[in-house]
């Protein structure tokens, strides 16, 4: 576990304080969605209200600006209508040609937690404090060993998971005759790691030798492993198109409809590690005139770390406040492109599939890259700030000696693979099933199958209820519920993700949307 390493959590919730800032809600980051950390598995439709009370089952029903970061091929629709026959033709084409806008501001949602407990997640990210002194407490203190060990690290390995998305701006427009177009600006936060089981972490196998003539001890063959992790904040520029092709009502296939965008990525942080371990004996642990004290520290680290950040988290890095920049110098550029398909068969089934997030981002601005494989000694020396060899052990564990702040890296965007079916009998209830797979573990997104089935229902016309299942991911299974409030030109949905996970103390997951229909 590396200094470095420690930074990670600690960048994620800077970004999620600076983001909330501007929109003067501070305080929600600690109340519900935006300390955000989960298992979330899925990427583009974190902020979509809807797709979250439907446990993500929506690549067949997310339309016009539901569909960004899901199905580009559903920004072109259109919402039928029950007419009497006599009408129906007249009435459809009147329907058909009419230009559509949406607008949607400020959407939002994220979920946090741990296969293990909330509770489990907070104490672990309260240890790694950026006071490098608790750090160093691991292997100069029995005390801190044993409480680590005991009450922080997990019985079995866990899944810790963060991600949060602010949708700031989609605009859709359609027109039958030219297809749909949309416009969207996002912000993504998240991260994934694993933590490692008390025993792959933090072996019970060390040595405690203690010294009766003068009170000490040497702790001997301290070994600490850490999983990776990936910690990021990126935003998307994204422009995408759509057209359906209408066919004949007695057709087999009622409707086909294909969508493509592409993105600009801004990269404004990235805080990778890889699998890294420290194997650390210390001697003559002693106390001296109330302060810490050790004869000797040797060891071995075989740390792998890469970072970019954006300028202000200089700043905050070395304890100063900075000025939040909406629009700041990205660590990272890069592209991004979706595309999907959906089609309608008979009147009341609908499929579709998606690929989304197919890019990469380039990091070159800030960039540190470390592999630290170093052997390290020093002796004699006292636990505190203000003593040199402290110091320069601290730099030493934190990798200063052996940067490359030339190098520049790049990192995959989270590709993900979607396909679902929907049953539609009424325009009052649907249900859809969708299978979900993404290519990597990068935040927001898993390589593992996901399968979920989502239902929504109007009790009355204006009051949809939704709730959905899903199994697979992070978290193995997911309860969700919500409704919204539908009238002609404006919609807001509110959804839940996990309320079985929030029961079991696990994880919680919240969305918020809206949309302007004119």
């Amino acid at each position: 576990m590396k200094i470095e390493y420690m930074h990670i959590f600690h960048y994620v919730k800077l970004i999620e304080i600076k983001i909330l800032s501007l929109l003067g809600k501070k305080s929600f980051v600690y109340i519900s969605v935006i300390m955000l950390l989960s298992s979330v598995t899925y990427s583009g439709d974190r902020s979509n209200a809807r797709s979250t009370s439907m446990a993500f089952s929506n690549t067949v029903s997310s339309f016009g600006n539901d569909a960004f970061g899901i199905n580009p091929a559903n920004y072109d629709y259109y919402i039928p209508v029950k007419l009497t026959k006599k009408k129906s033709v007249t009435a459809y084409k009147t329907i058909k040609i009419k230009p559509r806008w949406e607008f949607s501001l400020f959407s939002t949602g994220g979920g946090y937690g741990s296969d293990s407990s909330i509770a489990f997640y907070n104490d672990y990210l309260s240890y790694l404090s950026i006071d490098r002194n608790k750090f160093v407490k691991l292997f100069t203190s029995i005390e801190e060993i044993l409480k680590f060990r005991g009450e922080i690290l997990p019985g079995k390995k866990t899944d810790v998971n963060y991600d949060f998305e602010l949708n700031w701006l989609s605009v859709n427009f359609m027109y039958p005759k030219i297809g749909a177009i949309n416009f969207s600006v996002s912000d993504k936060v998240g991260l994934n790691t694993n933590v490692n089981s008390r025993d792959e972490y933090l072996p019970l196998d060390f040595q405690i030798v203690p010294n009766f003539v003068n009170g000490s001890y040497d702790l001997i063959n301290v070994r600490l492993a850490q999983s990776e992790a990936i910690a990021w904040w990126v935003r998307k520029y994204n422009l995408g198109y759509a057209k359906r092709f209408d066919f004949g009502k007695n057709d087999a296939i009622r409707s086909f409809s294909i969508g493509v965008s592409g993105g600009l990525v801004h990269g404004f942080g990235n805080v990778s590690t890889y699998e890294s371990r420290l194997s650390i004996g210390t001697w003559g642990i002693d106390t001296i005139n109330g302060m810490n004290h050790v004869d000797s520290i040797k060891g071995k680290q075989d740390f792998h770390t890469k970072s970019a950040l954006t300028d202000f988290f200089q700043d905050y890095k070395d304890g100063a406040e900075t000025q939040f920049n909406l629009f700041p110098k990205p660590a990272g550029i890069g592209y991004s492109f979706d595309f999907g398909i959906s089609m309608q068969i008979g009147d009341a089934w609908h499929i579709a599939a998606s690929v989304t997030d197919l890019g990469r981002v380039t990091w070159n601005y800030n960039t540190i890259i470390n592999d630290d494989t170093n052997y390290f000694a020093y002796y004699d020396f006292y636990i505190e700030g203000t003593d040199p060899t402290y110091n320069r052990m601290v730099d030493d564990l934190g990798g200063y000696y052996t940067q490359d702040s030339t190098t520049h890296f790049t990192s995959e965007m989270p590709t993900k693979y979607r396909a679902g079916v929907m049953f539609q009998p009424s325009g009052k209830f649907m249900i859809e099933f969708n299978w979900s797979k993404g290519i990597n573990n990068l935040p927001g997104n898993t390589d593992k199958n996901t399968f979920a089935l989502g239902a929504e229902y109007f009790p009355l016309p204006y009051l949809p209820v939704r709730s959905g299942v899903s199994v697979g991911g992070p978290g193995d299974w997911y309860i969700s519920l919500g409704a919204g409030v539908k009238f002609k030109n404006f919609t807001i949905d509110v959804g839940t993700y996990g309320i079985n996970q929030l029961i079991e103390d696990k994880r919680f997951s919240v969305a918020v949307s809206s949309r302007i229909i004119l």
